[in-house]
């Protein structure tokens, strides 16, 4: 998911300066010897979208690596995970484009790739390391432009205070999961919080449902969609949108959802404002640091009918590339086989409570993210834009919030007919088959 997830409402910019001389290094000649690129001091620029996520540990890891090549000093900036795109773009056609970036997993690189801005990293020695999935999220064209960093998980985050106070328990099935909501408000409290001032918000539930709605019995419908024997109109989307909009009827998000942000639906939960939250472990990071108190668990959306297997939507979130146009193609190949490096991939997972891509990286992981882990055995889906082609994924952004007001007269007939127009104006730009 262009996921991963994590906004800011304004471009931030983070320098990562270190002032580490070589005559303070204790192990002056080992470093000397082994990290050095040259005495010639340059600075790489990265971009990014993952400043409200990660930015203290990119920071660090940054300051880690400057202190290894203390010739290199890497500055960072930020932008909004739903502005990211068109930013991107634009400064690849202006000529500008930052020597390292972030890059979505999935079709979002295709163009990209196609265009020639990207450089070709399939030779890292990190590729080998990497889980089955991650390398195919990754790959286009059989070539890797990017290097998996992490894998997330959408499902139901809520507060065990809480459930253990009320003697609550995560439900199996979605009749259930709905007289839970019920219970939850009628006892005063607010069920999920929900924030679509940031669109990107708006996926996450559908991206949850459908996993189970969909891909666990047709796990070809993403292939049939490509060919043409399958559209959202005459799918189970028209019931996960009908279910979507059913929760706001009744009640069991806050109020004013399209004026409210990720960080303040976040801090609801956090605080005890509300009970629960659909949404990815990346957000477990920001809780504890609202209230370092909340004891959150985690559990997958059981959109399913009695007794029927529930599947969990989890892949690949955050990548990290390079411009071909960079012009120090071997220093910017050094920073990312650092971040490859078994420690400080595991550094970066444990500090933003998320899972693995390399098979031989083990993280801490956070209770919630315990919780979660027996789902993965069961069945999973990547974050559905993965396999959409480029401009499904804002569509659908604009449709549910055109739903979620009351009022307009637009309809989910209408909306579905909006993504699969999308879909077959796009669908030539697709590289790689589903």
């Amino acid at each position: 998911m262009r996921t991963s997830i994590r906004v800011s409402l304004t471009i931030i910019i983070m320098v990562s300066v270190a002032v580490f001389g070589i005559g303070c290094q204790t192990k002056g000649d080992e470093i000397a010897a082994n990290t050095l690129v040259s005495d010639h001091q340059i600075t790489l620029h990265m971009l990014h979208w993952i400043g409200t996520e990660a930015g203290p540990v990119v920071s660090e890891i940054n300051e880690r690596f400057h202190k290894e090549y203390p010739n290199i000093t890497i500055q960072v900036e930020y932008a909004p995970v739903d502005q990211y795109q068109s930013i991107i773009r634009s400064r690849f056609v202006a000529g500008g484009a930052p020597d390292i970036l972030g890059v979505f997993p999935g079709t979002w690189q295709e163009p990209f790739a196609e265009a020639g801005y990207l450089m070709d990293l399939s030779g890292g020695s990190w590729a080998s390391r990497l889980q089955d999935h991650a390398k195919a999220m990754m790959s286009t064209g059989g070539k890797l432009y990017a290097m998996p960093v992490n894998r997330n998980a959408i499902g139901v985050l809520y507060d065990k205070k809480y459930f253990k106070e009320k003697g609550l328990t995560p439900p199996s099935h979605w009749d259930a999961f709905l007289s839970l909501c019920e219970q939850i408000k009628q006892d005063g409290r607010i069920p999920m919080s929900l924030g679509m001032k940031d669109q990107w918000v708006t996926q996450v539930i559908p991206y949850a449902m459908a996993p189970s709605a969909i891909y666990r019995n047709n796990p070809d419908f993403d292939r049939n969609m490509y060919e043409g024997k399958a559209t959202f109109s005459n799918s189970s989307w028209r019931e996960m949108l009908e279910d979507y909009i059913d929760l706001r009827v009744k009640g069991y998000f806050n109020e004013d959802i399209l004026g409210v942000t990720y960080d303040q639906m976040v801090q609801m939960l956090a605080t005890g404002q509300t009970a629960m939250m659909i949404m990815g472990n990346w957000s477990l990071g920001p809780i504890t640091l609202t209230n370092p108190d909340a004891e959150i668990g985690m559990f997958p959306l059981p959109y399913v009918k009695g007794d029927n297997v529930v599947w969990l939507s989890s892949g690949v979130s955050i990548g990290l590339g390079a411009s071909s146009s960079t012009v120090y193609p071997d220093e910017v190949r050094k920073y990312i086989d650092f971040w490859s490096r078994p420690d400080i991939n595991a550094l970066f997972l444990e500090r933003t409570k998320s899972y693995p891509v390399f098979k031989d990286v083990w993280p801490s992981i956070d209770p919630a993210q315990q919780e979660l882990e027996p789902a993965f055995q069961v069945g999973t889906y990547p974050f559905l834009d993965q396999n959409w082609p480029p401009a499904v994924q804002d569509t659908l952004f604009h449709v549910i919030q055109k739903l979620m007001v009351d009022g307009e007269g637009y309809t989910i007939d209408k909306a579905l007919s909006e993504l699969d127009l999308a879909y077959k104006q796009n669908i030539a730009s697709m590289k790689d088959v589903p």
